[in-house]
């Protein structure tokens, strides 16, 4: 792709953009004052309201939404917009806070605009996202040496509604003959340095335009996880922050104290309603009580209502197992089996964000099967978490599938990221999707 067309695709998602953030505008005027206003005061309101669009608009470049790569996944896109538009909310309510001297009150139609602005721009979006999703598609070559790169070569072709497609696979013979158009992608492997030749050849590439990937970024970048196959203790200290991120965890855990005390209220309130629907459903206790994995390996226990009956409980739970209750498959859909984890959110054991913790005697199973499992306990375990949404374990080999997932989440975790998992998991809720 060449640099114009990249301006031509920014400019061309931006201005709509903006012109729509007036008509947002525009509507919540007509709806808040009925009677309509004067040129004067629809001006001033205009004129109120342009630095926060253009605010807007910055937070929607940082976010990426006017890159052609924002346009791959419905998913990202839709969260992506989500994400941002409640970034522009908070900003915009910032802005005003500090300005008590302007004369109109724009509080009362604030969320108004935002709400038919987000909608107008997601359809926007959706809409260019529908027409030019051909357009989109990429082509990679594939470079290896013994055919190291058939994982990812799998991952490509089963992944095709990604964006990227599969022109060819190179090796070093190949190379000699091979012929580039500008701005092609090569896909190369870990091994490269170790034959002088093929990166002198690739070398000199970089002038026509070539653009090289590692393919464990790439494999990355294309599924959201992580390259287990082929991980090192070199891809720990390269990748992994082993420093606290102390801003990021005050701000996180005082989060989880606010969404903890509204959890609990939520908790408590249906504690009578779930007690009865267990006891229904099967006799014994109405809390299952159990001890898990926390940060850097310390014990805790976790709290859930109770949604199977007899048998043994220090096993894996497969998605249709015998033992959950009539009671217990409608706790489990709808979430409400986690209530009660709001008391290990309170108590600081647990974080909303964060990987799934697992029974210490399967810990110790998995770290002698799984290289490098312990890493996931490099951060606290979450209520909901990037493999969660992703997977539901219940064998070594999804074990292994849902390591992908948290270690990718404990390499890129952030504000943005949290709030991604934390929409996409109310989501799943309202949606009755997952497990």
């Amino acid at each position: 792709m060449t640099t114009g067309r990249k301006s031509l695709n920014f400019w061309a998602i931006l201005l709509p953009d903006a012109l729509l953030f007036y008509a947002g505008l525009w509507a919540a005027i007509l709806i808040r004052y009925r009677g309509g206003l004067m040129p004067d005061q629809m001006r001033s309101h205009y004129e109120a309201f342009t630095p926060i669009f253009a605010m807007w608009l910055v937070v929607f470049f940082i976010h990426g939404l006017f890159e052609s790569a924002s346009f791959r996944r419905y998913s990202s896109l839709v969260f992506n917009l989500v994400s941002a538009m409640t970034v522009n909310v908070l900003l915009a309510i910032l802005y005003f806070y500090f300005q008590p001297g302007l004369i109109l009150t724009p509080r009362r139609f604030l969320l108004i605009s935002a709400g038919i602005s987000f909608l107008l721009v997601l359809a926007w979006h959706l809409l260019v996202k529908y027409f030019v999703k051909n357009r989109l598609v990429e082509g990679v070559y594939l470079f290896s040496f013994n055919n190291e790169l058939k994982e990812l070569e799998q991952a490509i072709a089963e992944q095709s509604y990604l964006g990227y497609k599969i022109l060819g696979h190179l090796n070093e013979q190949a190379l000699e003959t091979a012929r580039f158009e500008k701005s092609a992608n090569i896909i190369l492997p870990d091994n490269l340095q170790a034959n002088s030749k093929v990166s002198a050849k690739f070398y000199e590439l970089r002038n026509l335009g070539v653009k090289f990937f590692n393919h464990k970024d790439f494999y990355e970048q294309l599924l959201r996880k992580v390259y287990l196959s082929q991980l090192s203790e070199l891809w720990f200290l390269e990748n992994i922050n082993y420093q606290e991120k102390r801003f990021y965890n005050l701000i996180k855990r005082l989060t989880d104290m606010l969404l903890g005390l509204a959890g609990f209220v939520i908790f408590a309130l249906s504690l009578p309603f779930c007690a009865l629907l267990i006891k229904l459903a099967s006799p014994g206790s109405v809390f299952f009580v159990q001890e898990r994995v926390g940060k850097k390996g310390r014990l805790f226990k976790v709290y859930k209502y109770r949604t199977m009956s007899g048998g043994p409980t220090n096993t894996w739970t497969g998605v249709n197992d015998p033992r959950i209750t009539k009671a217990g498959k409608f706790l489990r859909k709808s979430r409400i089996d986690e209530l009660p984890q709001f008391i290990n959110l309170l108590a600081g054991t647990m974080s909303l964000v964060g990987p799934r913790p697992e029974q210490p005697h399967i810990v110790e199973q998995l770290k002698t099967q799984i290289p490098f499992y312990d890493e996931r306990h490099l951060v606290k375990p979450g209520i909901t978490g990037w493999a969660q949404l992703n997977i539901y374990a219940g064998s070594l080999e999804e074990s292994r599938l849902k390591l992908q997932y948290d270690l990718y989440y404990i390499k890129h975790r952030g504000f943005l990221f949290d709030l991604e998992i934390i929409l996409k998991t109310i989501y799943y809720i309202f949606t009755w999707q997952g497990r």
